[in-house]
């Protein structure tokens, strides 16, 4: 369940009411929590696309009115693995040098003979536990991605480690949008030193696994570390965040429908300034600070483990070019 904020959903729901009036190609201005809001739609829109307008922001209120249903700690039992899978699901605690235990589950092939292989998955920049799952609203907490990844490598004789981030679900060591990507990328050491002290892993045989914040995370380790044999980049940037942050906004704006030229620009105008100005709040807090301004290129270039990029084409977050960049960077 979601927990909703009275007076958010209130105002929002207000905006549920303007389109429901909109239809009848009356124009409505309001002024709420201190932005002026102009909506109008033509009559003649068909019948689909009214319902689909009323849909989409009734929606958007429902989940700006609403908390979403952070991942608690779950029980090993949610980590098992499926009736009948060739493998087993150890839940295992890992000591970082700062102190805190973070909480994970290891998958250990049945039909292969040690030692083996391993991998660690990294999350991206969202809290998440150690499937990537960020919050516990249906159906988003349906799709594990991890634990899918992890099924697959392990059903294929691979060890796999996967990991609550700092502070999420199980793991201790405080709140992890306080934590640098560096900061991350020790976490991640942390339990490549745990692989290593395992009688079953071959120490040889290591890789890593990263997608989007993970996907910069990755390389950080295996640029120094030589027992990294391979690494996976899932949706890698090849810039920093605020030029992430800027692309993406001039994606989203470009897709706007139904609006002029100069009504689009004053859109992009604005978001931009949002972007400086969500920046700028997070001088103070390390996490944004440093997604605003590491740049994944330099470390990039000193990688010379086998390397496997993967980037859908359509993404809206970092554009595929990105992921031609990041390997033209790892070929040199």
């Amino acid at each position: 369940m979601t927990s909703c904020l009275w007076p958010q959903f209130c105002i929002y729901h207000i905006y549920f009411l303007v389109c429901i009036i909109s239809i009848f190609n009356w124009r409505i201005s309001l002024k709420l929590v201190g932005k002026l809001v102009s909506i109008k739609m033509d009559s003649k829109k068909t019948r689909r696309e009214i319902i689909k307008f009323i849909a989409l922001f009734f929606l958007f209120a429902i989940s700006l009115g609403c908390e979403h249903e952070r991942i608690p700690c779950l029980p090993p039992s949610h980590y098992e693995p499926a009736p009948g899978a060739p493998y087993l699901a150890e839940g295992v605690q890992i000591t970082t040098n700062q102190g805190y235990l973070l909480a994970g589950t290891l998958t250990i092939p049945l039909n292969e003979s040690p030692p083996y292989p391993a991998v660690i998955l990294i999350t991206g920049s969202h809290a998440s536990n150690r499937d990537h799952v960020g919050n516990n609203d249906y159906p988003i907490n349906q799709y594990r991605p991890f634990r899918q990844i992890a099924d697959v490598l392990s059903r294929r004789g691979i060890v796999v480690l996967r990991m609550d981030d700092r502070g999420y679900g199980c793991s201790e060591g405080g709140d992890i949008y306080e934590a640098t990507i560096p900061e991350r990328a020790d976490d991640i050491k942390a339990g490549l030193a745990y692989l290593k002290d395992r009688k079953e892993i071959d120490r040889d045989r290591l890789g890593l696994l990263g997608l989007s914040e993970g996907a910069n995370i990755g390389p950080m380790i295996a640029a120094k570390d030589p027992s990294i044999r391979a690494l996976v980049i899932m949706a890698g940037s090849a810039a920093n965040g605020r030029e992430i942050l800027n692309w993406q906004v001039r994606y989203a704006t470009a897709l706007m429908e139904g609006v002029t030229d100069e009504e689009r620009d004053r859109v992009l105008k604005k978001r931009m300034m949002d972007v400086e100005k969500w920046i700028a709040e997070g001088i103070t807090k390390r996490w944004r600070k440093s997604f605003a301004e590491y740049n994944p290129l330099p470390t990039a270039r000193n990688v010379r483990c086998s390397v496997l990029i993967i980037h859908g084409d359509r993404d809206a977050n970092v554009p595929v070019k990105h992921a031609h960049i990041l390997a033209e960077a790892m070929l040199t």
